[in-house]
Order: C-alpha cells, then structure tokens, then sequence
C-alpha cells in the first residue's frame, strides 16, 4: 500500500499551500493506484473538476516514466502542491537522466507520454536532486486560461 501524507504550509503571502505526498513501488500496477489516490485527495481540495483530470492524465505520465526507468530497489515520490492558483505536480526517482521526449513510430503503442505532458501542463520542467535522482515537475492552473 503507498504511503500517504496531507499537510498545509504558509505560502508567505497570508495564504496556505496543500501538500500531498505519495510514495510509490515501481511496478505498473501503482499508476493507477497514484491516479486514484490524486482524484481523490484533488477532489477533496476541492480543485475543479478540469483541472484534476488535466492532473492526473500528467501524474500518471510522469509516474509511468519514472517507474519505466527506475529499478525496482527504490520507490518513486509523487508530491502535490495546491497554492490556491495552481496545483504543482512533482515525480521523483532515484534516476539521474532527464527525461528526453523522442518521437515513436507511427504504429507505436507508447512513447507519446511527454508530448502530452507539454501539452497539458501550463510548465514542465526536471531538475536533479541530491544525493540521487532528479524530479519531473509540471504545473496546472486551478482555473482555465482564456
């Protein structure tokens, strides 16, 4: 079963940010355990129902990355923040190499998982982490651009 955690943090601003952390074992079964888990605590946040479904489609990319290229000795970390104007979606893993959209074949199956999540998102973006890893962001407005 992951492991959950919910807390509220001063923005700075007067404000408070949502944060929800989930930690995942890397085998596919877990996508969409994370997405049902996000729905959920998204829902509960009260996020209209646009933007959850914008961030879970990008969640479960990000994670379906991150446990393809991740060995299965180390768990992956999904992290949401909700500022109040934007939900921030963070997939964490113990691998050092960024992620590099690639263009498939037209016939294949999978391969298209970034193209979507820069289509999506309103930022994507990776960093690396110490000691290990890097992290995958995107971010999704609460309420639709005009």
């Amino acid at each position: 079963m992951p492991a959950i955690t919910m807390q509220d943090e001063p923005t700075g601003d007067g404000l408070t940010a949502l944060t929800w952390d989930l930690w995942l074992t890397p085998f596919p079964k877990t996508v969409g355990e994370a997405r049902r888990q996000l729905r959920s605590a998204l829902t509960g946040w009260q996020v209209p129902e646009e933007a959850v479904d914008t961030a879970v489609l990008i969640t479960s990319e990000l994670v379906t990355n991150a446990i393809r290229h991740c060995d299965n000795q180390h768990l992956v970390h999904l992290q949401v923040t909700d500022d109040g104007a934007e939900l921030l979606l963070e997939v964490s893993d113990p691998s050092r190499n960024p992620p590099r959209p690639t263009v498939p074949p037209t016939h294949a199956e999978s391969g298209r998982g970034l193209f979507l999540v820069r289509a999506a998102a309103s930022e994507f973006g990776a960093r690396h982490r110490d000691p290990v890893g890097k992290t995958v962001w995107a971010t999704v407005p609460r309420t639709p651009t005009p």
